[in-house]
């Protein structure tokens, strides 16, 4: 069941980071639907560990291609990959201590965070990438 649908209006325009977003909500969707077909604790670990690698890498990779781009917003973006990567451990140690279960409420932050970073800050790289391309020069007639 997909719970978490990517929409066209994620696009940011950059084919790889898109890419990245596209999978992130592949990840998020299986470990929603392993909850709620109640699969067992270390499958949604694993899960739960897949998706933080995969956002670390993702993260990661984002954040060379700002700097390779020279994109002004890098250091708010940094910050703001950094408190989610905090926030996510957190959840995480939580989980594997045992005194958090993986929750509708963990799930509903995960995919409020994802959206509103990419629709905000995501969206914000991919206009200034966009504005950085030189024009497409017109045919002559």
């Amino acid at each position: 069941m997909v719970a978490y649908e990517w929409k066209h209006f994620y696009v940011i325009g950059i084919t790889n980071i898109d890419e990245h977003h596209q999978h992130l909500f592949l990840l998020l969707n299986t470990l929603y639907d392993d909850f709620i077909s109640k699969k067992k604790d270390q499958d949604l670990s694993a899960l739960f560990d897949d998706l933080i690698d995969y956002a670390t890498y993702h993260f990661s990779a984002e954040e060379y291609w700002m700097e390779e781009s020279s994109y002004p917003g890098l250091a708010e973006h940094v910050s703001e990959h950094a408190l989610f990567t905090r926030r996510v451990s957190e959840m995480h140690k939580d989980y594997q201590r045992g005194t958090v279960k993986v929750s509708l409420e963990i799930l509903t932050f995960l995919h409020a965070w994802l959206t509103t970073h990419i629709l905000q800050s995501d969206a914000l790289f991919g206009s200034f990438i966009a504005s950085s391309r030189p024009a497409t020069p017109q045919a002559r007639k």
